[in-house]
């Protein structure tokens, strides 16, 4: 996404003041010294100067600048892409096996609370954790929940070492 356009309005309208007083100065001037037969030549074409100046600015303005375009197909080719990460293996299947257990609560009866006291009896906890109660419409702990057990059974380990 392009950056967001800037545009220095106070700096525009004070060119604008000056540009605007610089002309009106030089129309009463030659408004003036001009013969009464074009005087209304004179203040036609300061009016065609005015208008036009201002077409001019805010044609560029709605055209566009180039700088904020969007980049074309062969620019974007020069720009290095991210490298994609790489996650491991055993990192997604655990993942998932959480957000299984997280959907279902039959699902984490039968395998993944299994695996947790299999983890707890393989870190020689003396007693289990207890189980966090279930779920309305079927789904498993939460996993604040998950994760506390999980807390829990490493925390005695870590503090045996």
């Amino acid at each position: 996404m392009p950056p967001r356009r800037e545009r220095p309005w106070p700096s525009i309208l004070g060119g604008y003041a000056v540009f605007f007083t610089l002309l009106a100065a030089a129309t009463s001037f030659l408004y003036d010294a001009a013969a009464p037969s074009y005087r209304p030549l004179v203040i036609r074409l300061a009016i065609v100067i005015a208008v036009g100046t201002l077409f001019v600015h805010m044609w560029k303005h709605f055209r566009g600048d180039p700088r904020w375009d969007p980049a074309s197909p062969f620019e974007d080719a020069l720009v290095r892409q991210p490298v994609i990460p790489k996650l491991d293996p055993a990192f997604v299947k655990l993942r998932q096996e959480l957000a299984n257990a997280r959907e279902s609560r039959s699902y984490f009866d039968k395998i993944f609370w299994p695996r947790l006291l299999g983890l707890a009896q393989a870190h020689s906890h003396a007693h289990a954790p207890t189980p966090p109660e279930r779920s309305w419409f079927g789904r498993g702990p939460s996993f604040r929940a998950m994760g506390s057990l999980l807390d829990r059974v490493t925390a005695l380990d870590a503090e045996k070492k």
